[in-house]
C-alpha cells in the first residue's frame, strides 16, 4: 500500500524534480520582485512563503499563495544597544501578562535612542506610561490605502488581501533573534534532524514581527506575533523525499476528511509542526517508500498526543500554544475521534479520497487515462507555474518605463543607466537567484536604452548611431522577439526599410507551436498562450530563464521617449487615457496604459504591412495584411491588447484608402474597451 501510495503521489508531482522546480520558480519570483522594488527606490524585501514556495502542493489542493513584505526601514530592537540612526526603531515591549510569542512595539526617535514623546500616525496610541504604542492596524491602513481599488478586504490572520488566491503580510524585521527563538538551537535532539549543518544555515534566517494580537486579548490590536516563517521553510527544504511525501498526504487528509469537521481551525501548519517533531523524533531510516504508512501513522500519533494534552508546542519557538485561540475542548474531542478514524485499518481510507483522484490512482489494476498520467500532470503543474516569473518582468518594466513620463530625456536615459549598473553590480557580486533575475531583467533595459537614444536620432534627423545598434543587439536576449521587433521598428522609422524587412522575416521564421506568448498587463488579459504542449515539453527539459528566453515572446512596450521609434499611428496609443472618466477607471496595476503596448503577433504583420508598403511590394503588404486581418478575427478570440491590435489593423485599412472598413474595426475595438481606448479619438476622427 505504501508503495503505490508514494507511486500516486509522484503521479501528481510531489517528486524531488518537479518539488525543486516548484522552489526554484518561487524563489526566483521574490528575488525579482525584490531586485524591482530596489531599482524603483524601495527598501523592502519580499518573500514567497508557505505551501507555493516549499513545493509541499498540488493541483486540486488549490493552495493559495502567501506574499511576505519586509520593510527594512523600520527595526524591531530587543535591547536599547540594538538601536539604529536613521531607521524607524521600534523597541519591542513584553511583561508577565503579554501572551507568549507576541509583544508591544513603542516607538523610539530616528536621531537619538530616545522614546518618541508623539504619536505618528493615526492609529498609534500612548499608554499610562506615555509610551507612544505602534496598532497593528496601521499596517491594514496602509494596504487598504494602496489596494482600496481591488476590492473588499479579506483578513486571514495576520494577512490582509483583496483575493482569496494571494495573501499579503506586511513586517518588521528584528535586530536579532528573540530569545524564545532560541529554544530551536537549545533544546536537545537526537541530532538527524535538523541536521548540524542545517540548524547553523537556520540561524541566519531573518525574523519578523507580523501584525496579529492574540485573539482573546483586550490589547490585540496593539500586539504583533513573532515571526519564524523563513526558518520553518528551511526546514522544510531540508525533508527528505519520503518526509515530503508523509506531510503533503497529511495535508491531503486535512482538507478530504478534517476540514469538514474543524474548518480551518486544525490548519497546515499544525500538521508541519506534526511532521516536524515526528522526524526529528523518529530514526531516518523508517523514512522510507514502502514505509510511508507508517510514517504518517507515527505523524497522527503524535498529532493525538497534543490533541490529549490540549497543547500543541510550536517548532521553532518556546512557550507556544498552537491550539490556543484556534480549538476549543469541544472542536479537539471532535478531532480526536475523526483522527482515530482515519488511522484505523491501516489507513484504508485514504482509497476514499477523490482529490487529485489519489485513491483511484493507488488501484494497482486502474487503468489510467491519458489526462491522469504522470507527464500529462507535469504539464498541467507548468502551466500553472510558468506565469509568474514573466509576469514580475512585464510588471517591473512598465513600471520602470511609466516613470520616465513625467521626466525630461536626460533624466530618462541617467535613470536607465543607473538601473544598468545596479544589475551589472549584482550579476558581479550577487547570489545565483539574484544573478539569474538580473540576467532576465537587463536584455529589456538594453532595449528601451537602445530604443530612447534612437527615438532621439530620429528627432534631431540624425543616423542611428552604431553604438546604438550595438545596444538594440545586447537586448536581442529578452525573450524570443520583443525587442528585436522594437529594433525592426526603429529601422523603419529610420527609412531603413531594407534592414526592417530582413529582420521581421527572421522573426516570423521564428513563431512556431512551441513558443508561448505573454502578456501581463492587468485589465487586458494577463495570460500565458500557446498553440501546443511542445512549449511545456522544453520546460520539463530545460531551465525556466532558457525557455522564457528561446521559446517565450511578451508584449512589446515604448515609453514616451521612444515613441519617434513608432508609426505615427501608433505613438496615438500613449494617449488613450482621454476623459475624466477614463482616468477614474485606472488603478495601480494599469500603470502600462502610460506606454505603448501591442503583442508582437500583430506588431508583427502590422510592421511588415507598412514595409512592404513603403518597398513597395504589393504582393507581400497585402499578404501581410490579411495575416494580421486573420489574427484579429479569429474565432476563438484573441487574448491580449486586443483594442490596439483592431486598431492598428484599422489603420491599415485606411491606408489602403477604405475608411468605411477602418470605423467599423475602430466601432469593435471601442466595443471590446470602451474605456482608455485610443479608438474613440480615431472614431471622432473620422467623422470629421
Amino acid at each position: 500500500m505504501s508503495r503505490y501510495l508514494s507511486q500516486a503521489l509522484d503521479d501528481i508531482g510531489v517528486f524531488q524534480d518537479m518539488t525543486d522546480l516548484r522552489r526554484h520558480k518561487h524563489l526566483l519570483e521574490e528575488t525579482l520582485k525584490t531586485m524591482g522594488d530596489k531599482l524603483q527606490g524601495y527598501n523592502q524585501t519580499f518573500y514567497i512563503v508557505g505551501s507555493q514556495s516549499e513545493g509541499t502542493t498540488t493541483i486540486a489542493m488549490e493552495s493559495d499563495t502567501d506574499w511576505l513584505f519586509i520593510l527594512n526601514d523600520a527595526l524591531v530592537v530587543f535591547d536599547w544597544a540594538e538601536w539604529e540612526k536613521g531607521k524607524y526603531n521600534l523597541l519591542a515591549i513584553r511583561d508577565n501578562t503579554t501572551p507568549p510569542q507576541l509583544c508591544y512595539l513603542q516607538r523610539l526617535r530616528r536621531d537619538l535612542p530616545l522614546k518618541m514623546d508623539h504619536p505618528v500616525n493615526p492609529t498609534d496610541e500612548v499608554d499610562g506610561e506615555g509610551r507612544v504604542l505602534v496598532s497593528n492596524k496601521w499596517m491594514e491602513d496602509q494596504l487598504w490605502e494602496r489596494y482600496q481599488h481591488v476590492g473588499p478586504m479579506v483578513s486571514h490572520g495576520p494577512s490582509r488581501s483583496f483575493t482569496d488566491k494571494v495573501d499579503m503580510v506586511y513586517a518588521f524585521p528584528c535586530a536579532s533573534m528573540p530569545e524564545e527563538c532560541e529554544f530551536l538551537f537549545r533544546r536537545p535532539r537526537p541530532g538527524h534532524y535538523p541536521k548540524p549543518e542545517t540548524l547553523e544555515c537556520a540561524r541566519n534566517c531573518p525574523i519578523f514581527l507580523v501584525p496579529q494580537g492574540h485573539p482573546f486579548s483586550d490589547n490585540k490590536h496593539l500586539q504583533w506575533r513573532i515571526s519564524t516563517s523563513l526558518t520553518e521553510r528551511f526546514l522544510v527544504f531540508d525533508f527528505t523525499a519520503e518526509q515530503q511525501h508523509v506531510y503533503v498526504l497529511l495535508k491531503i487528509i486535512r482538507k478530504w476528511f478534517i476540514k469538514s469537521v474543524v474548518g480551518d481551525n486544525l490548519s497546515t501548519f499544525h500538521i508541519k509542526t506534526a511532521v516536524m517533531f515526528t522526524v526529528e523524533s523518529c530514526q531516518p531510516d523508517i523514512w522510507r517508500r514502502d514505509n510511508i504508512i507508517a510514517c504518517a501513522v507515527n505523524c497522527l500519533n503524535t498529532l493525538l498526543r497534543w490533541i490529549r494534552m490540549g497543547y500543541c508546542p510550536h517548532f521553532t519557538t518556546s512557550g507556544v500554544n498552537l491550539f490556543d485561540g484556534k480549538l476549543d475542548r469541544r472542536q479537539l474531542h471532535k478531532l480526536k475521534y475523526v483522527i482515530t478514524q482515519i488511522k484505523s485499518n491501516n489507513m484504508w481510507c485514504i482509497y476514499q479520497i477523490k482529490m487529485d483522484m489519489l485513491g483511484l490512482r493507488m488501484l494497482p489494476h486502474f487503468l489510467i487515462v491519458d489526462d491522469c498520467r504522470r507527464h500529462n500532470n507535469q504539464l498541467k503543474i507548468l502551466k500553472k507555474i510558468l506565469f509568474y516569473i514573466p509576469e514580475q518582468v512585464s510588471i517591473l518594466m512598465s513600471k520602470l518605463m511609466s516613470t520616465s513620463r513625467q521626466q525630461n530625456i536626460y533624466q530618462a536615459v541617467e535613470g536607465i543607466i543607473g538601473h544598468l549598473r545596479l544589475l551589472h553590480s549584482t550579476l558581479n557580486s550577487g547570489s545565483s537567484l539574484e544573478r539569474e533575475a538580473a540576467s532576465l531583467l537587463l536584455p529589456h533595459l538594453y532595449g528601451t536604452l537602445a530604443s530612447t537614444l534612437a527615438s532621439c536620432c530620429i528627432t534631431l534627423q540624425l543616423p542611428v548611431t552604431q553604438f546604438v545598434i550595438n545596444l538594440y543587439k545586447l537586448s536581442f536576449t529578452s525573450d524570443l522577439m520583443s525587442t528585436k521587433l522594437k529594433y525592426a521598428s526603429m529601422l523603419y522609422c529610420s527609412g531603413q526599410c531594407a534592414a526592417a524587412a530582413e529582420m521581421l522575416t527572421h522573426c516570423e521564421g521564428l513563431l512556431g507551436p512551441d513558443v508561448a506568448h505573454y502578456c501581463g498587463c492587468d485589465g487586458r488579459g494577463r495570460h500565458l498562450k500557446w498553440q501546443s504542449d511542445a512549449y511545456l515539453e522544453h520546460g520539463l527539459d530545460g531551465d525556466i530563464v532558457d525557455l522564457l528566453k528561446s521559446h517565450s515572446t511578451m508584449c512589446v512596450k515604448f515609453s514616451v521617449h521612444e515613441r519617434c521609434c513608432l508609426s505615427e499611428h501608433l505613438q496615438c496609443e500613449i494617449f488613450r487615457t482621454m476623459t475624466h472618466e477614463d482616468q477614474q477607471l485606472r488603478h495601480g496595476g494599469n500603470i502600462w496604459m502610460d506606454l505603448v503596448v501591442i503583442d508582437c503577433v500583430p506588431f508583427l504583420y502590422y510592421l511588415q504591412y507598412l514595409v512592404y508598403r513603403q518597398l513597395g511590394q504589393p504582393a507581400r503588404k497585402i499578404a501581410a495584411l490579411q495575416i494580421l486581418q486573420d489574427y484579429v478575427c479569429q474565432p476563438g478570440g484573441i487574448a491580449g491588447h486586443v483594442d490596439t491590435a483592431i486598431n492598428v489593423l484599422a489603420h491599415c485599412r485606411e491606408l489602403e484608402n477604405r475608411p468605411d472598413d477602418a470605423f467599423g474595426y475602430y466601432q469593435q475595438s471601442v466595443q471590446s474597451f470602451p474605456r482608455n481606448n485610443i479608438a474613440n479619438w480615431h472614431l471622432a476622427r473620422l467623422l470629421q
